[in-house]
């Protein structure tokens, strides 16, 4: 059973690592890669915790802890020209490898959450990209991306 690529205009989302959250503000990181997912997959999240575990962002390196207090998550909307790989591996047919907790079935490893799991390679951020402040009292709007930088969001709850 198959993972639905994201279509055009899904809103996806990536945790951004503590490490790049200044690159990107400052314009110094203008791409997202790596592990992504679609929004409506982590409708259910809503604690640092819960994303933490869900989206197995305690790999080997990680600076995250399941005790994080806040977490800074990208926003945007998936585009025509955007591609997103569903990261299978031989044992589903596919050919790709990392090292754990990658499960190569198209989704994490969570056992409390199922969240189909995406790759992309360097991308472009979007025009309208937004990032949110997610601590366990809720989600901020904390920035918003014009298309050539970041600017601070207006203070507002994020939905």
């Amino acid at each position: 059973m198959g993972v639905n690529q994201p279509g055009r205009r899904t809103r996806m989302l990536k945790v951004i690592p503590p490490r790049l959250l200044v690159p990107y503000l400052s314009g110094r990181r203008t791409v997202i890669s790596g592990y992504v997912y679609r929004e409506q997959d982590c409708a259910g999240l809503t604690t640092p915790r819960q994303y933490y575990h869900a989206l197995d962002l305690g790999f080997e390196g990680s600076e995250l802890t399941a005790d994080v207090p806040e977490l800074y998550i990208m926003r945007w909307l998936s585009r025509d020209v955007d591609a997103y790989v569903v990261p299978y591996g031989p044992h589903m047919g596919g050919d790709w490898s990392d090292s754990p907790p990658f499960a190569g079935n198209g989704f994490t490893t969570s056992r409390e959450h199922v969240v189909p799991q995406f790759h992309t390679m360097p991308m472009p951020i979007p025009a309208g990209a937004e990032i949110v402040h997610l601590t366990d009292a809720g989600q901020t709007l904390f920035g918003l991306y014009d298309g050539l930088a970041w600017r601070p969001a207006a203070q507002r709850s994020a939905s």
